[in-house]
């Protein structure tokens, strides 16, 4: 595992690359018109369809092929995290099968990206009730010149018929949430007994 300054080459470059290096999808910043959220954290739009999750910067960390498993951290320290939820159309059928490709940083904020062992990252399949759950450890801050990008997973979701979501989520709590730009309020979730809960809808195709 390569550590922060060997990844960004020093505070300067962490600051101008690492801006310069995001990739944004379309991600809007409030709900407009819609009326209060569903029981699964989405807002309902007029016509009573969930409205899709909030896409998020994927980051300059991405590797693809990660290992099919939902036990990211074995052998790692740090605060023990599990982490589930469902993936479901707007229309709230939950889609089976669906892919969900998650990773993160270490507890120190350094990121695998050589090992061929895709250190806390790992790719899940849903079940039949569009379920998939991960136990990983509490990903750790860092550095971004003067401030800090607040502990974060990343998540790449696809499903047939349905466009492809690349997110993050974030903790409530976390004392740089609100100094951070790309932190959207909707994907924050609470942690409680080292477990949290984070649904996704994925916009029809």
């Amino acid at each position: 595992m390569i550590t922060r300054r060997e990844l960004l080459g020093g505070t300067a470059l962490a600051t101008a690359g690492l801006l310069a290096g995001f990739r944004f999808q379309d991600a809007p910043r409030g709900t407009g018109g819609l009326i209060p959220a569903s029981p699964l954290h989405h807002p309902l739009s007029q016509d009573k369809k969930l409205v899709p999750t909030e896409s998020n910067i994927e980051g300059p960390y991405y590797r693809k092929d990660a290992p099919f498993r939902s036990k990211l951290a074995t052998g790692l320290k740090g605060e023990a995290l599990k982490i589930s939820g469902k993936v479901l159309s707007p229309d709230g059928t939950p889609l089976r099968e669906a892919l969900v490709d998650v990773w993160q940083a270490d507890k120190e904020g350094a990121y695998d990206q050589t090992s061929d062992a895709f250190v806390l990252r790992g790719r899940i399949k849903t079940d039949k009730d569009g379920l998939y759950v991960y136990e990983t450890i509490m990903p750790g801050q860092y550095d971004l010149g003067e401030a800090k990008r607040p502990a974060h997973i990343h998540y790449k979701v696809s499903a047939a018929g349905h466009a492809l979501l690349t997110t993050q989520l974030y903790f409530k709590g976390d004392p740089w949430i609100s100094k951070d730009p790309f932190v959207r309020k909707s994907l924050i979730i609470e942690v409680a007994d080292k477990a949290g809960t984070f649904d996704i809808v994925l916009a029809k195709a």
